[in-house]
C-alpha cells in the first residue's frame, strides 16, 4: 500500500475516535446523531449484490445520477446507491424505491469500507462529480472493482486545493477506469491532475437527461389553475441566506404574484421564513395548504402570503407551474444551483451573478435567451417583471429550451456503454 495511504488511514482513524465523545453527547438531544451509524460503519445489510454501486454526495448529485441509475434499473441490473448526508439518502431511497437499496458511504477507512464491499459486491463502482474517496478507491483497486467517474468537473473553488494536492490526487484518477467530464473546459482540468489521457472522455451532463415533464402533475397542474385567479407564479428553487428577503422586496411592487420559496435545506426553514417576515410577508408553509390543494394554492396568495416548501423532492414538480423561476445560491456566494429542473419545463429561469458551480449552464442560458442573469438585488424585480409580462419572451424561452435539452441529451446511454466496457454488464 502507498504510504500516504497508510497516513491517511492513521489521521481518519484517530479522527474518528477523537469526535466519537463529541458526536455521543450531541446524539443525547439531537436525533440527527443517532441514526445511520451502522451504515456508516460498513455494516450494509439487504442489499442487492452483483450489480452497480452509484455514489453521489448529496441530493443535487443524486438527481444528476438519477437517468442513470434508472437506465440501469430498466436493464435489470441490481443497484446500491450510496450518499454522504441522510438527506442524499433520503434522495437515493425514493430514486430506487424497492428495485435497488440506499445506503450511507461508510466512513472513510479501509475495515469499514471492505465491509461495505462484501456485502454489495459490486461489478462496477460509479462515482458522481468529483467523489475521490481514498480508501473507497483503493477498496476498489483491490477488490480489482472498475471505477468509473461521472458528470466529472473540477470547480474553480476546488481547482487550487486539487493541484497543491496533486501527487495524491494523480494517485486517485490512476485508480479510476474511465472518466466522463461534462465539458472539454473540465476534461482540460482533470488531465491537468493526471488522470490517464487514455481513460478520459466527455461525456457530458447527466442533468440534461431528465424525463419529459407530466403536464398532468398534480402539484405542477395545482399551481397553474392559480392563473384562473389572476395569479402569477414564481417559483424560487434551492435559496440560501439573504436571498427570501430579496426575493419577496423584488416581488413587492408587483402585481398578483404568487411567490414559491424553497429553501435549499430544510433546517434553515425557520431562519428562511423570518427572512420573508422581516420583508413585510407572511408565511404558510406547503404541508399546511391543505386538500384540495388549488385552494390552499389560492387561499395563500390571495392572504398574501409566501408559500414555503417544507418537503424533499417537491421543487422539480413546482417549476411545472411557475411562469418564471429564480435559480438559488447565485444572489449569495454559493456558485448556484441546477437550473435545468426549470428549463426542461420551459420555464425561463433568474440568476444572480455568483454562477461559478453553473458557468456552462449559464453560458447557454444567457446565448439562447432562455434566462437572464441579474448583478444583484436590485435587478431582480425589472427581471421578474420582463418574463411575467411579456408572453412572447416566454413562448420564445419555451421554445429555446426544447432545443437546449434536445442537443444536450444522451450523457447516460454514454455512461452506460462505458459501464459494458469496462465491467461487460452486457457480458
Amino acid at each position: 500500500m502507498r504510504a500516504w495511504i497508510w497516513a491517511y488511514q492513521a489521521l481518519g482513524a484517530a479522527g474518528l475516535a477523537a469526535a466519537s465523545p463529541v458526536v455521543a453527547l450531541r446524539a443525547l438531544g439531537d436525533p440527527r446523531y443517532r441514526t445511520g451509524w451502522g451504515e456508516r460503519l460498513g455494516g450494509w445489510a439487504d442489499v442487492p449484490p452483483g450489480g452497480v454501486w452509484v455514489h453521489g454526495a448529496s441530493v443535487g448529485e443524486l438527481r444528476a445520477a438519477a437517468p442513470l441509475v434508472l437506465g440501469l434499473l430498466g436493464r435489470d441490473v441490481p443497484v446500491v446507491v450510496s450518499a454522504t448526508s441522510p438527506a442524499g439518502r433520503d434522495t437515493a431511497s425514493e430514486l430506487v424505491g424497492q428495485a435497488g437499496a440506499a445506503r450511507l458511504l461508510p466512513l472513510d477507512l479501509l475495515p469499514l469500507v471492505s465491509r461495505a464491499f462484501a456485502r454489495a459486491r459490486p461489478r462496477a463502482l460509479v462515482l458522481v462529480e468529483t467523489e475521490l474517496w481514498p480508501g473507497l478507491l483503493w477498496e476498489a483497486r483491490r477488490r480489482q472493482v472498475p471505477v468509473l467517474l461521472v458528470n466529472a468537473r473540477i470547480s474553480d473553488r476546488a481547482l487550487p486545493r486539487y493541484r497543491r494536492l496533486r501527487p495524491f490526487v494523480r494517485s486517485m484518477l490512476s485508480w479510476v477506469s474511465a472518466v466522463q467530464a461534462q465539458s472539454e473546459a473540465h476534461a482540460r482540468r482533470l488531465l491537468d491532475l493526471g488522470a490517464p489521457p487514455d481513460r478520459v472522455e466527455v461525456g457530458g451532463n447527466l442533468k440534461f437527461d431528465l424525463p419529459e415533464p407530466d403536464p398532468a402533475d398534480p402539484v405542477a397542474r395545482a399551481l397553474r389553475r392559480s392563473r384562473a385567479g389572476g395569479w402569477r407564479v414564481v417559483v424560487a428553487g434551492s435559496t440560501h441566506p439573504g436571498e427570501e428577503e430579496a426575493l419577496v422586496r423584488a416581488v413587492a411592487g408587483l402585481a398578483r404574484v404568487g411567490l414559491v420559496v424553497a429553501p435549499r435545506h430544510l433546517e434553515r426553514l425557520a431562519e428562511a421564513e423570518e427572512e420573508i417576515r422581516r420583508a413585510g410577508r407572511e408565511v404558510v408553509r406547503w404541508s399546511a395548504l391543505g386538500e384540495p390543494l388549488e385552494a390552499g394554492i389560492l387561499g395563500a396568495f390571495g392572504a398574501g402570503r409566501v408559500i414555503v416548501v417544507d418537503a424533499m423532492g417537491l421543487l422539480p414538480r413546482l417549476y411545472g407551474g411557475a411562469r418564471c423561476a429564480f435559480v438559488g445560491g447565485t444572489l449569495a456566494p454559493v456558485g448556484g444551483h441546477n437550473p435545468l429542473e426549470a428549463l426542461v419545463w420551459g420555464v425561463p429561469v433568474i440568476v444572480g451573478p455568483h454562477t461559478a458551480n453553473i458557468r456552462e449552464f449559464v453560458a447557454e442560458i444567457l446565448e439562447r435567451s432562455v434566462g437572464t442573469r441579474v448583478d444583484g438585488p436590485e435587478g431582480l424585480g425589472p427581471a421578474l417583471e420582463g418574463y411575467l409580462e411579456d408572453p412572447e419572451a416566454r413562448d420564445l424561452a419555451a421554445r429555446a429550451a426544447r432545443a437546449l435539452f434536445a442537443e444536450h441529451r444522451g450523457a447516460t446511454q454514454r455512461a452506460l456503454r462505458a459501464l459494458d466496457r469496462i465491467a461487460g454488464l452486457r457480458g
